[in-house]
């Protein structure tokens, strides 16, 4: 099977309750000792019950420990299992061979770990409509923003917001571009989920905040997650949502963090107007 960056992600998994609401982990890794451990990468017809039909068919071989489905262009889907043999006896071949017996499978590769231990060794990275994403650790990306601070003083605090008022700019008109300026206005608060999505922190807006455009609360937000003593707001995600709010408004958007963490708040809060002209 030719190896496929996947286009738009569905990853199912099991969701795991906190602060945050669900979340989905995807399983790049899995350790589990004494276990015998498979990977599971089939291309089947994207057609309802395919899905399920592999699910079925495994579920007497194997404890399926996470998944994840998505669409190709071409019509088929590829459905991606981490996976705990229920026999010690258990091969790749024999799995294989088993869901090549369904009609919904096209093609597998099966992968079996080294002694409890299994990396997905088929992805290289997701892909959002067209955009490939790398994944960093929150707490090693938000060390390397204090550090460019630290290193640089106010200017890199401009840096930051820079960065982040472009990159708010190039993401905001992707979407615009997708879905066109109207329906794009009107979705705004829903959109937020998006930046959720990402894993920088819980976004919620409130377009309906007397005064200004719309009022943000950032909870759980990744640029001030830990303690930092050279650092007194949030650059990124003020320049973030000034780009963005820029583009959607289709006019110059000031936005100002009235509340941090990095302050003592519990949640950043962001106020967006438009510029004086």
């Amino acid at each position: 099977m030719s190896k496929r960056t996947p286009k738009p992600t569905a990853a199912k998994g099991k969701p795991w309750a906190n602060g945050d609401g669900g979340k989905v982990r995807l399983f790049m890794l899995q350790y589990a000792p004494g276990k015998k451990l498979f990977q599971m990468i089939v291309k089947l017809s994207d057609a309802p019950g395919s899905y399920r039909s592999i699910l079925d068919l495994l579920s007497s071989r194997v404890n399926l420990v996470g998944t994840s489905t998505y669409s190709l262009e071409d019509g088929t889907a590829i459905f991606s299992g981490v996976s705990e043999a229920l026999s010690k006896k258990e091969t790749a071949e024999g799995l294989k061979a088993l869901i090549l017996s369904s009609k919904a499978a096209m093609d597998a590769e099966v992968r079996e770990g080294r002694d409890g231990l299994l990396v997905d060794t088929f992805h290289s990275g997701p892909e959002i409509r067209g955009e490939s994403y790398m994944l960093f650790s929150r707490e090693g990306h938000r060390h390397m923003f204090t550090q460019i601070v630290r290193m640089l003083g106010s200017g890199g605090e401009t840096l930051l917001f820079n960065e982040g008022e472009m990159l708010g700019r190039m993401s905001a008109q992707s979407l615009t571009t997708l879905l066109g300026p109207k329906r794009m206005r009107e979705e705004v608060p829903y959109l937020a989920h998006f930046i959720t999505a990402r894993g920088w922190g819980k976004v919620e807006m409130d377009p309906g905040a007397a005064g200004p455009l719309t009022r943000i609360t950032v909870s759980n937000c990744f640029e001030c997650a830990g303690e930092s003593t050279s650092r007194s707001g949030c650059s990124f995600f003020r320049g973030y949502f000034t780009g963005a709010g820029s583009v959607v408004d289709g006019s110059q958007v000031i936005v100002k963090e009235t509340k941090c963490k990095f302050k003592g708040a519990p949640a950043c809060e962001f106020v967006a107007t438009r510029a004086q002209s």
